[in-house]
């Protein structure tokens, strides 16, 4: 019993360590990911960590640096403020994509106005023409009206 629960530490300390063409093994066996640190402090430092790290299905704590913490100075605030530049070019990116966005929005706007305003003096028009027909029809029921009351109901 003892020499194999041995034998598995070993396994997985040898797994950790283990690396293939170049590729890092995590605790879980999968190839880990190298990411790079974009926090204030290590910003710009690359480490290894499970790729299974952001999913519910396996947690794994695997994390490992893979080069030396960079000293305090010119190139650790070089990098920083790189980042910087590089985040406000996509935000600009994003703002020009909006902007593009609210012209096509504006002209897709335009057309239904043009369609409402094109319905407004369609129902305008017929308000109009509804109105000289019930002038019509009140002057034929007039004229009606007084044939009845003058010739004593013999309109022929």
């Amino acid at each position: 019993m003892s020499s194999s629960s041995s034998t598995s530490r070993n396994q997985l300390q040898v797994t950790r360590v283990q690396s293939r063409e170049g590729v890092k093994l995590c605790d879980c066996g999968v190839p880990a990911k190298e990411r790079t640190c974009w926090k204030i402090i290590n910003h710009g430092r690359r480490f290894w960590n499970c790729q299974n790290i952001l999913t519910r299905l396996k947690k794994c704590s695997f994390f490992e640096w893979k080069d030396e913490e960079h000293e305090e100075g010119y190139y650790k605030n070089l990098l920083y403020s790189l980042k910087q530049k590089l985040d406000a070019k996509e935000d600009l990116s994003e703002m020009n994509n909006l902007r593009r966005r609210i012209v096509e929005v504006e002209f897709l706007l335009s057309q239904e106005q043009y369609k409402v305003e094109k319905s407004e003096k369609e129902v305008y028009d017929a308000r109009k023409a509804i109105g000289r027909y019930r002038m019509i029809v009140a002057l034929l029921f007039a004229c009606l009206v007084f044939c009845v009351l003058k010739l004593g109901g013999d309109c022929t």
